[in-house]
């Protein structure tokens, strides 16, 4: 069985051979939920890729100390995956950036298209936004992951077209494409390694789809239109089905 992972900005000061001291934000929940002891192996991150091992030498639910046995880093490697992700109704949006933790997504942006049916009003957004970062954390321990998701701001309708750049690959996933993934994929990795996209960013509409307008100003930023196969997936699993064939093109799975 895999250590538990908790997390904690303290791991980024760690180094073998000392004692890391671990406030209640983890020994609380270590201890009362997870039920972990003296003598157990944890690993310790934080979030931005380094990860900290150690034995847990003491323990209560306001204060756990472990011994450090390991310090590693972990770096950013290209290209970065990104989903881009309409926001949707009855919490799919939710399970579809939770399923891409899981995976290796590595940059999340939040889209209200011009045809989501969900909404971050004004009022609700900062609130709507960290129930996003949370999860991304939550789905990034889960996982066992040292280095979490990037959360962007949230982004409305064809201004999305301007967040992608001219060193990104972007496939919008679209019903009517007749490109498939799998093979735009295939191409994108059999090409030079040194000339792969800085980021390979999938898009994913709502439920009623993308409007010609986002279409058209994605594309004419250089966007690909891609189906994944002859099924329609949810906005829920879309981007997850990329992001699968995504790792496994580039032999990272």
């Amino acid at each position: 069985m895999s250590r538990p992972v908790f997390r904690s900005a303290t791991a980024a000061e760690a180094a073998v051979g000392s004692a890391l001291t671990l406030g209640e934000d983890v020994a609380g929940h270590a201890v009362r939920v997870r039920r972990i002891g003296p003598g157990e192996e944890i690993d310790i991150v934080d979030g931005a890729g380094t990860r900290a091992r150690g034995t847990v030498t003491a323990a209560s639910a306001n204060e756990m100390t472990i011994d450090v046995t390991a310090v590693t880093n972990e770096d950013s490697t290209g290209p970065r995956l990104v989903l881009v992700q309409a926001l949707a109704k009855g919490d799919r949006d939710l399970q579809a950036i939770e399923t891409a933790t899981e995976i290796g997504v590595d940059e999340v942006i939040p889209w209200a298209a011009e045809r989501s049916i969900a909404d971050w009003p004004a009022k609700k957004r900062e609130r709507m936004a960290a129930k996003w970062e949370n999860l991304l954390a939550a789905a990034s321990l889960q996982a066992r992951r040292s280095r979490f998701p990037v959360l962007h701001d949230l982004v409305r309708g064809s201004s999305l077209a301007q967040t992608v750049g001219d060193t990104d690959a972007v496939f919008v996933l679209h019903e009517t494409a007749q490109r498939r993934l799998s093979d735009a994929l295939a191409d994108l990795a059999a090409g030079d390694p040194a000339q792969l996209p800085a980021r390979i960013v999938f898009v994913v509409g709502p439920e009623g789809g993308i409007s010609d307008g986002e279409l058209d100003a994605l594309t004419g930023r250089g966007a690909l239109p891609v189906c994944l196969g002859p099924t329609i997936l949810r906005s829920s699993s879309a981007g997850s089905a990329g992001l699968v064939l995504a790792q496994n093109s580039l032999g990272r799975w």
